[in-house]
């Protein structure tokens, strides 16, 4: 396994230190533009974390392999025999509970969503509410699935197992993931620690960044067609 170098540690400095500080604060700036009546100021965030999330990915993997480092220590391979099988099943079974979430939902009547908006008071200003913004968060949620996985799943539990060893790193990794999140307050911090928790397993356990790329795509997409069925939706042409 290649060693980390000073590049990796500037880095991952960047990662745990600087990404939290600048999620907070473009999300604060963003809910501000929406309570005022931007129309557009979900789908400029939407936006500018796409294009930001793709170009680092891509340097990300342009680093690692022009430093000769194997693809398969980022994640990038396909596994083989009883891995294969199982991070299979496990997506498939991931698949099958968000599916059955959103059809659960999905027919509720008006008494059974009110209770559930109840209980979402911390839902985070940045979800879709309108079509033109759902269409856009699909794209994010493609993005988040891919580009966060490279960096928190393949790249930053590599660097951790380097020093605290590979199942460790799972759990530190997750924690770091939980932080960079930030701006969804403590219950945010938490359940994203716990998706990360879980992805970091799958990835580990199966040795492709394939399995959690699938999942974390999945439960973004589902996160953002749950709540606005939940919230319910606004016209495209008034702001949310």
């Amino acid at each position: 396994m290649p060693e980390p170098v000073v590049v990796d540690h500037i880095l991952v400095a960047m990662m745990v230190l600087v990404e939290p500080l600048y999620g907070l604060w473009e999300y604060r700036r963003m809910v501000e533009r929406v309570r005022a009546g931007v129309a557009n100021a979900r789908t400029g965030v939407y936006r500018k974390m796409m294009l930001l999330s793709w170009p680092f990915a891509i340097g990300l993997v342009a680093f690692w392999l022009s430093a000769g480092r194997p693809a398969a220590a980022l994640g990038l391979a396909i596994p083989g025999g009883v891995r294969l099988l199982v991070g299979a099943i496990i997506t498939l079974l991931g698949l099958a509970f968000l599916y059955t979430q959103w059809r659960a939902v999905s027919m509720m009547d008006e008494k059974g969503l009110a209770g559930l908006r109840a209980q979402m008071g911390g839902v985070p200003d940045i979800v879709p509410r309108t079509e033109r913004e759902e269409a856009q968060f699909r794209l994010v949620s493609i993005t988040a699935g891919v580009c966060e996985e490279l960096w928190c799943r393949g790249f930053l539990i590599w660097y951790l197992a380097a020093y605290v060893g590979e199942w460790p790193a799972v759990f530190v990794g997750a924690l770091l993931f939980g932080v960079l999140h930030l701006y969804q307050g403590l219950a945010g911090v938490i359940k994203t620690g716990v998706t990360g928790l879980l992805m970091g397993a799958l990835y580990v356990g199966t040795g492709s960044l394939l399995f959690p790329m699938i999942l974390h795509t999945a439960v973004d997409l589902h996160g953002g067609a749950m709540a606005r069925r939940v919230l319910g939706p606004v016209p495209s042409a008034v702001p949310a």
